[in-house]
């Protein structure tokens, strides 16, 4: 089940054919997962076996992160390798795997062609450690990987959302899309976090009364964006930024969330065109008055992405209960009236 099946909508633009990741040319998803209830999730914005660099920009909560790769994505705005959700205490183990699969790919492990890794660590996924260390080996490594969706993305408890709990209900993965002219942003979220008396659609909060999460799970959420727009890395930081509107407004982001981060690709931008007489690259971006479109559409992308992924797991929840969606409907037609 998706928000659209229950005929709600968030936002006022319009979708991508998919309203998925997805639907941004060449971007594939991955998952994979054990029987343990420990899981991966890798989004790949080129051909798996080709990488290539491309532009990023980020935002996190507080300011801090603790994901791989940073120092080229900070300094240079740049990646060359699919990003992979994982556990917290597993993200040694994926970087290794990845570094592996890189020299496989390149024996050089240029940073155009899959180093450094990026693994984005999701604490509280509510398998212990131990348990999460001994599950993730390289072949789960590869199958995320390669093991690729490129028509939609799989949402729910699956991959890095297999034991994920948001709004005191079962939660996972999620994605949506928006259009902006040419242009499209696509999400993919991992919710895990929010309490239920918070959640809203659309800005209508559904005033929800359900235990909460147990206090003891750290509460996080990272949301990855891809777009076709030719942005430049500061401009994808903003558009990052932008994107945690979306995770307030829906209600995730709150107090009581642990760790937050939202990463931002281009994979238009020309990153390596290097004019041989000038020694300069033509790097394309956006000019400052149509930014704010592609702000909005990483809002309504996020907001729309964590529903999805609440709905979807309540579809077939593998852990926690599944989120009373009946009077939903009811409840926003009344809510829209009342603020009418």
């Amino acid at each position: 089940m998706r928000l659209r099946d229950l005929d709600l909508t968030v936002g006022n633009l319009a979708t991508g054919s998919a309203n998925a990741i997805t639907d941004v040319r060449g971007v594939s998803v991955g998952h994979a997962a054990t029987l343990a209830g420990v899981g991966l999730t890798a989004i790949n914005p080129f051909d798996v076996d080709d990488p290539h660099r491309t532009y990023v920009g980020r935002w996190a909560l507080d300011g801090g992160d603790d994901a791989t790769g940073l120092g080229l994505a900070e300094d240079f705005g740049a990646l060359s390798t699919p990003i992979v959700l994982a556990p917290a205490a597993a993200v040694g183990r994926v970087y290794d795997a990845l570094i592996q699969r890189g020299l496989r790919i390149d024996g050089g492990l240029s940073e155009d062609r899959g180093w450094p890794p990026a693994v984005l660590s999701l604490p509280g996924v509510g398998v212990p450690g131990s348990a999460i260390r001994e599950a993730i080996d390289d072949d789960l490594v590869e199958r995320a990987v390669t093991d690729v969706a490129r028509d939609a993305a799989e949402e729910g408890q699956v991959g890095i959302g297999r034991s994920l709990l948001g709004f005191g209900c079962a939660a996972g993965i999620g994605t949506a899309s928006r259009r902006v002219g040419p242009f499209t942003v696509g999400t993919l979220i991992a919710v895990n976090g929010g309490e239920a008396r918070r959640l809203s659609v659309d800005g209508h909060r559904l005033g929800l009364s359900l235990p909460s999460v147990e206090r003891s799970r750290l509460r996080s959420v990272i949301a990855v964006l891809v777009t076709d727009a030719p942005l430049l890395p500061l401009q994808l930081n903003r558009v990052s930024g932008r994107a945690a509107f979306g995770l307030a407004r829906v209600g995730l982001l709150d107090e009581l969330t642990h760790a937050a981060t939202a990463w931002t690709l281009s994979t238009t931008a020309p990153i390596d065109d290097i004019d041989p007489t000038t020694g300069t690259i033509d790097a394309g971006g956006v000019v400052e008055q149509d930014l704010p479109p592609l702000f909005a559409a990483a809002a309504e992308a996020v907001e729309e992405g964590v529903l999805n992924a609440i709905l979807a797991a309540s579809s077939h929840p593998v852990t926690g209960r599944p989120l009373p969606t009946d009077d939903w409907p009811a409840r926003i037609r009344q809510l829209q009236r009342s603020a009418g």
